[in-house]
């Protein structure tokens, strides 16, 4: 090759290390941009949830050293802790700037990128004792992602097995996926833990989850306004109390959806508890479904918060002061103001003998221009109405009653006395108004709207309802 040749070639090589180092300064410049608005918007969703905190948790970036293949980035979530101490939790961020991090490159990843993230807690503070029980030498878990140029995120969380002494924590470890789509505003989760126990030396419980999956995802609409669903399933739970018999939820799940708008949320749960077993016995599958609608999250959080601090007040045994009173109104005016609607959609606990279910609503209306100046007064001036309906199975509650009974005569006589006991007090119930009975069920329909009671059809005022309440409680 001649000299000119090399020359050029020299040349080309020269253009093409200061162009790559070019484009790996700009990755880097639109990496930081990215992180410190991603900060931002964390700050924005923790001062969401976390109103009525003071101070609010925070996450900052304490260091960010740019340089023009790589970044040093040095996270903290500063927090107050439930003993008032204040807590710093300190995150490292290795960041290799695109086109093509070296970082990535050297995992076998060729695709183009903005950066390559591997994030790792730093020792000390609340995470200590989370490394004291690792080896030497190993983080408990790394976050690593990869971030295009067009802000999408694909993100691997690696927990790291563990287990404590005296067996308080014994932990499989988990893979979690993140993967976030900028287009859709779409953030996606998902992945699964083997197993998962923890011992409470104090009390003696035990508590062993087995095979949990679980996936979600939330959408973003607005700055505020969000979509989100959560799922879990498990294969097993597992609970051990001392001189209690052992209980197991078999196959229980969990699913949660959401509707955030402003400050407002429509939530719904839905929890399975799957299959009760108690001491191997087969008690049926409870399931309990949860509403909420037109709930002013900042708002309600205030007046739980100022809930707390009465609770915690030494003087709250003597009640609570013409002043608390009118701060608390003060802070449920705004909670109404959106007309809140509470629902136990069911409860229902199911047998091969029968099914049991109880039903309740709660709906509110915004505080008027007259409503009364104390705090009860406006909470009942505020109800649009409250309802209850209930379905109680004999068979179902005899069959649980037996299955949790030793086997023998003592069994029999037992639930040959909780079946007298059930038919008295139903027959009472029955001449009170207050049940009907329909086969081998008892069931109950109860409303209070305007301040009338309607009781199994029956209208009657409050007073009325709450004296026959009582004689159902009486003794004679």
């Amino acid at each position: 090759m001649s000299h000119r040749s090399l020359k050029t070639a020299a040349g080309l090589v020269a253009a093409l290390a200061l162009a790559y180092g070019g484009g790996s300064w700009y990755a880097g410049r639109l990496a930081q941009d990215r992180i410190e608005a991603w900060v931002e918007q964390a700050n924005l969703e923790i001062a969401a949830q976390w109103t009525s905190s003071d101070p609010r948790p925070v996450l900052t970036v304490q260091d960010y050293r740019r340089g023009v293949f790589s970044s040093d980035v040095r996270y903290g979530f500063q927090f107050r802790d439930e003993e008032g101490k204040d807590q710093v939790l300190s995150l490292r961020d290795a960041l290799s700037h695109g086109p093509w991090p070296w970082a990535a490159l050297r995992q076998g990843e060729w695709r183009p990128a903005a950066a390559w993230s591997v994030i790792e807690p730093l020792p000390g503070g609340a995470w200590q004792p989370w490394f004291d029980a690792m080896p030497a030498g190993t983080a408990p878990w790394t976050l690593q992602s990869r971030v295009g140029f067009d802000g999408g995120v694909a993100a691997r969380w690696h927990v790291e097995p563990v287990r404590l002494a005296d067996d308080r924590l014994d932990f499989s470890g988990s893979l979690v996926r993140i993967d976030y789509d900028p287009d859709m505003r779409m953030t996606a989760v998902s992945g699964r833990i083997e197993r998962l126990a923890a011992f409470d030396a104090d009390s003696g419980v035990r508590v062993r989850l087995e095979g949990l999956d679980f996936d979600g995802s939330t959408t973003r609409s607005g700055e505020s306004d969000l979509q989100s669903r959560q799922e879990a399933r498990f294969e097993r739970v597992g609970i051990d109390v001392p001189d209690v018999p052992p209980v197991v939820f078999a196959g229980p799940s969990l699913r949660s959806d959401s509707a955030r708008t402003g400050s407002l949320l429509d939530s719904r749960l839905n929890y399975d508890l799957g299959q009760l077993q108690v001491d191997r016995r087969d008690l049926g599958r409870i399931t309990l479904a949860l509403s909420a609608e037109h709930l002013d999250m900042p708002a309600l959080q205030a007046l739980a918060g100022a809930l707390e601090e009465l609770g915690t007040d030494e003087d709250a045994d003597e009640g609570l002061s013409t002043q608390e009173q009118q701060q608390l109104r003060a802070l449920a005016v705004p909670v109404l103001a959106a007309g809140p609607r509470l629902a136990l959609d069911g409860l229902r606990w199911e047998t091969p003998q029968g099914t049991s279910e109880l039903k309740a609503v709660a709906e509110f209306r915004p505080a008027s221009e007259d409503a009364p100046a104390d705090l009860g007064g406006l909470i009942e001036n505020a109800i649009r109405q409250v309802t209850a309906q209930l379905s109680l199975s004999k068979p179902m509650l005899l069959q649980v009653v037996r299955q949790t009974q030793a086997s023998g005569e003592g069994a029999d006589m037992t639930v040959a006395l909780v079946s007298m006991l059930f038919d008295q007090y139903v027959g009472r119930l029955e001449r009170l108004g207050l049940a009907q009975r329909r086969d081998d069920a008892v069931t109950a329909d109860y409303r209070y709207a305007d301040g009338r009671v309607t009781s199994n059809g029956q209208d009657m005022s409050p007073a009325d309802f709450a004296a026959r309440l009582g004689g159902s409680m009486s003794l004679e």
